[in-house]
Order: structure tokens, then sequence, then C-alpha cells
């Protein structure tokens, strides 16, 4: 899926991806980014009170690009 945004905290080493249908992901989850790089979601960043269900999925290190994928784990 697309991600809305991506904000990238230098100083800290985190990204910020921002998803619409939060709901779908959970603190551990493994997301992918267009290149292959994995990522697990730390936690939960609300961007805007009135829109609830736009959310970003704090990761440790630079997520490029805008496309998000949920691994699937067996």
């Amino acid at each position: 899926m697309k991600a809305i945004d991506v904000f990238y905290l230098e100083s800290e080493n985190v990204s910020s991806v921002v998803e619409k249908k939060i709901k779908k992901f959970k603190i551990g989850d493994k997301i992918m980014n267009k290149n292959g790089t994995v990522y697990e979601v730390h936690s939960f960043e609300h961007i805007c009170r009135t829109f609830k269900d736009i959310t970003g999925l704090v990761v440790h290190g630079k997520f490029e690009g805008d496309i998000v994928n949920l691994v699937d784990e067996e």
C-alpha cells in the first residue's frame, strides 16, 4: 500500500511512515519498503486527533520510498 508521507528524524535514526489503515498493523509487525528492506514497527505516532485513522508507524532506520508492505511471517 502507498504511504501518505514518510518523515525521517536523523538525530534519533527513526522514521515515521504515515498510513491510513493503521488498524492493520501492530507493534512488532515487520514492514518492507519497495527496495526489500525490512523494518520492525517500534511504536505508533498519532499525527492528527481529528483523523484518528491517520497514524505514523515508527521504525528504526531510514525508511525510503512510499510503498509499505506487511511481511508475512510463517
